[in-house]
């Protein structure tokens, strides 16, 4: 389990947030069909090759980014890509580290008894 993973599982597992799902007061906003929105599997959208041009700084930003998080490149880019996508469509698409700033500005909740 990667150190995202146990983040995210320390997250769901905090007790405030497991009464407040719990009792229905998590809303992030509407209801959607997940099938609709999260991409499809690989095998139904197979990867392409695609060759792009970009500055040298620019190269060189995108591996000190990526050797820094620990992923290839092409992780990389392709995030920013799917990023810059998501902006012009009706998504919902947010970083981990966006939500788990978000998560932990949240008030706490009132305890009960």
């Amino acid at each position: 389990m990667s150190a995202q993973d146990k983040d995210i599982q320390a997250l769901v597992e905090g007790e405030e947030l497991a009464a407040a799902a719990e009792a229905g007061e998590l809303v992030f906003g509407e209801t959607v069909d997940a099938d609709a929105v999260l991409p499809s599997s690989a095998d139904e959208d197979p990867y392409v090759v695609t060759t792009v041009r970009l500055r040298q700084s620019q190269k060189q930003r995108a591996e000190q980014i990526a050797k820094q998080r620990g992923i290839e490149v092409t992780k990389l880019l392709r995030g920013y890509i799917d990023v810059g996508l998501a902006e012009t469509e009706t998504d919902y698409m947010v970083s981990y580290a966006d939500l788990k700033r978000a998560m932990a500005s949240l008030p706490p909740l009132p305890r009960t008894a």
